[in-house]
């Protein structure tokens, strides 16, 4: 996964957040973060041309219509369905971590459904389904979202007449989680197609297919306000369907941010925000028993 570089926590030579690195040493005395390391996953192959492709998208900012309660910050194990036509100006991410302030100026950046839609336009793809899913990704209960949660996202998807699952995650918990849901997804018969911007954790889940763009978390496919850009980010994830193989494979978006000093600014901004993030990691814990560790090592066992 790259070399950390000296004395910056979190930081590798590539240029990349390493963020287990990150949050485990800003969250001592807790015990890491645990994160599954599975092994290669099922891959499905996309029946149709990629222009021919009915699209659906799953994210994990959390977002919900504007008059619609938001969900709960943790372990909320429901899917909404959101029309393909809403107006931006209805949507809202409810993930509690600070990573969603992008979305909160542009719902694209986490919810790219708009982007889907010009890509359907331009014949880079055949359509968008009707409804989207939203979830909110900060999920620790890895068993009952493989048996029960992927499953229904699945069988919804089909039911819209998908042929492709573009999934996009938010927080370093999201990544896992939405992994974990497009493992299962592709091996119910659907293919499935990532953004990640945490590359160290996609490494270690490993979804089948994932387009690593090295923004800060939060910027799921571009910057805000940068249609541009986040429709060509989502065009080459997208193309990454077509692709039989290597499992879990990663590519590298030839996208850069502006300021290159950014993953410091992020590391600096994790250990300013210490406190916060321990009180996040709280939700790991129930009654004194490390239980997301449980959840790791169960769904370890099992993929």
């Amino acid at each position: 996964m790259g070399d950390r570089v000296a004395g910056t926590a979190g930081v590798s030579r590539g240029g990349y957040v390493r963020y287990l690195d990150l949050i485990n040493s800003v969250s001592r005395p807790l015990p890491p973060m645990p994160v599954a390391d599975l092994g290669p996953p099922v891959l499905t192959p996309l029946g149709v041309p990629l222009a021919g492709a009915r699209v659906m998208l799953l994210g994990s900012a959390g977002g919900h219509l504007r008059e619609d309660p938001p969900f709960a910050p943790v372990n909320d194990l429901g899917f909404r369905r959101i029309p393909a036509g809403t107006d931006p100006a209805r949507l809202r991410p409810s993930h509690p971590t600070p990573m969603r302030r992008p979305g909160l100026r542009d719902v694209n950046v986490v919810f790219p459904y708009r982007r889907l839609a010009e890509l359907a336009a331009d014949g880079v793809i055949g359509g968008v389904t009707e409804v989207h899913l939203s979830m909110l990704g900060a999920i620790k209960r890895l068993r009952a979202l493989a048996d029960e949660v992927a499953p229904a996202v699945a069988a919804e998807a089909r039911e819209q007449g998908a042929d492709l699952l573009f999934v996009v995650p938010l927080c370093p918990a999201c990544h896992q989680a939405m992994a974990v849901v497009a493992r299962v997804v592709e091996r119910c018969g659907l293919p499935t197609v990532c953004s990640t911007n945490a590359r160290d954790i996609t490494m270690l889940v490993k979804p089948p297919r994932s387009g690593f763009l090295n923004f800060p978390l939060g910027n799921c496919v571009g910057r805000p306000l940068q249609a541009g850009e986040q429709r060509a980010a989502c065009a080459d994830i997208l193309a990454l369907a077509t692709r039989s193989e290597p499992a879990a494979m990663i590519v590298d978006l030839p996208f850069q941010w502006p300021d290159p000093t950014w993953p410091e600014q992020v590391a600096a901004q994790y250990q300013q925000e210490a406190d916060v993030l321990r009180r996040q990691r709280a939700s790991e814990f129930h009654h004194g028993v490390h239980y997301a560790a449980d959840e790791v090592a169960a769904i370890t066992g099992r993929f």
